[in-house]
């Protein structure tokens, strides 16, 4: 339960949106994507990833700074979920490319963080660690 109490004090942070920053560094990277027919592929194998990712609550954006930055709005909260194996909190957002998207951080139930960056035809995982 101090896991659930943990994702409830982060993510209602994103819910009462104050002037604050959240910062992490990813750790490990993968994706799949939707093949020429339509069908998910597996899992790349985790990559290692070393790059900042910062969370803008009184701006409402969030910053990848990989190879190329990303910037995503957020227009829209679906909300907290728990299901057998961790909490998610879920985020609707734009990129710069117009392109619509939904982010979702992620707290496995082993204590992994993980945010998800899921478009219709691809998926990115970065395993989180916040930034002390």
């Amino acid at each position: 339960r101090v896991i659930f109490l943990w994702m409830a004090i982060l993510f209602g942070a994103i819910i009462n949106v104050s002037a604050q920053t959240l910062k992490y560094y990813s750790t490990d990277f993968c994706y799949k994507v939707k093949d020429e027919h339509g069908y998910w592929t597996k899992w790349t194998e985790w990559k290692p990833s070393n790059c900042l990712i910062s969370v803008s609550l009184d701006r409402r954006v969030i910053n990848i700074y990989s190879k190329t930055i990303q910037e995503f709005d957020i227009y829209d909260e679906m909300g907290e979920s728990e299901d057998d194996s961790g909490h998610s909190y879920t985020l609707c957002c734009i990129d710069k490319d117009g392109l619509r998207c939904r982010i979702k951080f992620r707290l496995q139930d082993n204590g992994i963080l993980q945010m998800y960056v899921e478009y219709n035809d691809a998926i990115y995982v970065y395993c989180i660690e916040e930034r002390n």
